[in-house]
């Protein structure tokens, strides 16, 4: 397989200024064409740290792709050291000089000797243009192992990555007669990882060589499946058996696969069969309204919700009735029924959700402690109405909120629209 390791240079990632999500990026795009990843690498900008920062990276990998400190400031010095690291000089090239020139007239600005100064380039490197910015992206080569230098700004590395160095890689991998890595995510909900581990049985009877990761969070649990093969069509044949096995053992809680959320599979069945969702939330506070209008496109199904925080907001914009307040509590199954079906009414939907409970870390009783939750979906033919008891962390206790609901949603979706 191709050996790929990412290194990010700047003291604004090391010191957590900026999140590092360059390297997230480049090493799905790397991943999706069959590269091995093998190291991340993050360093400050300091000349003797990138060299040999270079250098053991180089030892464990066939690419390097570096990213950052290619700026026209002084504390960008990525270009000067790697030509030192290479043993190059610095020579104009005179097309990235009149493309500088001319991107910077286009923006009405003069371009000063530190912007010319990007036309700088170590002699012996391969360029890549920046349709984006005045940096460059460089290629060196040492003994058949080779560095990528790109900006550090998303939007130009990404160009310079998409347009370049896939292509490159891809070239690297056919020419070598590379093994190629693949990998497949599948979504699961409503089912923790120990449970699903004994559903699905002893790896060593289905894996046959490749890789079963479990990947939890509040909203559900992910299975990253991942194999080698001589060719891609030989991988995806492995991935294909091992897919298999896992559906027939888990399928019911299977809901998507690859990076599709809870909120998007709901949309998906939504958009499908024409129909309308809308959400009444007290303790999440309109997280599960944001979580729906993540997606693009959502206004097509999801219509809108309110957050009825207090008693005399449920009671007032939902119509709750204030004798089952009364008598039940805010946090209640008889309360959040009516807020789902309140609701349903109040946008005139198909669907309707609501969420009400105790997210803490005070307010909890004996009848009902701190991560008491009730959530409650309902149509035209009825309401569903559960409760949960999940912890004492406020923020964990409104996320398994959120996603409990959609999981919720998506198989009252399943049960009506499909079946």
């Amino acid at each position: 397989m191709l050996k790929v390791s990412v290194l990010t240079i700047g003291d604004e990632i090391c010191i957590g200024q900026v999140v590092n999500s360059n390297a997230s990026w480049i090493s799905e795009r790397c991943t999706a064409i069959g590269c091995s990843l093998v190291a991340h690498s993050v360093i400050g900008d300091v000349s003797e740290d990138i060299k040999s920062e270079a250098e053991r990276l180089m030892k464990i990998s066939d690419v390097v792709i570096a990213t950052g400190g290619l700026g026209p400031t002084h504390d960008d010095i990525t270009k000067t050291t790697l030509c030192e690291y290479f043993g190059d000089v610095l020579v104009i090239n005179h097309d990235v000089l009149q493309f500088v020139e001319e991107l910077l007239s286009r923006r009405g600005i003069k371009a000063l000797e530190r912007n010319k100064a990007q036309a700088l380039v170590p002699s012996k490197c391969r360029i890549f243009p920046n349709e984006l910015g005045t940096a460059p992206g460089m290629l060196f080569d040492k003994n058949g192992k080779f560095l990528v230098s790109l900006p550090g700004v998303p939007r130009e590395m990404k160009n310079i990555m998409d347009n370049h160095i896939i292509p490159f890689l891809k070239k690297q991998i056919f020419e070598r007669n590379e093994d190629v890595a693949l990998f497949k995510t599948l979504q699961t909900s409503g089912l923790p990882e120990s449970a699903m581990a004994e559903l699905i049985g002893e790896p060593s009877s289905f894996l046959s060589g490749g890789t079963l990761a479990f990947l939890p969070s509040y909203k559900g649990l992910r299975l990253r499946i991942g194999v080698t093969g001589k060719n891609f069509d030989d991988a995806r044949e492995k991935l294909s058996k091992i897919q298999n096995h896992i559906i027939q053992k888990a399928g019911k809680f299977i809901y998507a696969e690859d990076e599709v959320t809870l909120s998007e599979a709901a949309g998906i069945l939504l958009k499908q069969y024409n129909k309308t969702l809308s959400v009444a939330e007290s303790c999440t506070g309109g997280l599960l309204g944001a979580d729906f209008t993540e997606v693009s496109g959502s206004s097509e199904y999801f219509m809108g919700g309110v957050i009825t925080y207090s008693n005399e907001a449920k009671i007032s914009i939902l119509g709750v009735n204030a004798g089952t307040l009364a008598a039940h509590g805010a946090v209640s199954e008889e309360t959040v029924k009516e807020m789902a079906e309140k609701v349903r009414i109040l946008f005139k939907t198909d669907y309707g959700i609501g969420i009400t409970g105790i997210a803490g870390p005070t307010g909890g009783s004996a009848e009902k402690p701190v991560g008491t939750i009730w959530l409650a979906v309902s149509d035209g033919s009825g309401t569903d109405a559960k409760k949960f008891v999940f912890g004492t962390d406020r923020k964990i206790n409104r996320e398994r909120a959120v996603g409990t609901a959609l999981n919720m949603l998506l198989k009252k979706l399943k049960n009506e629209i499909i079946d």
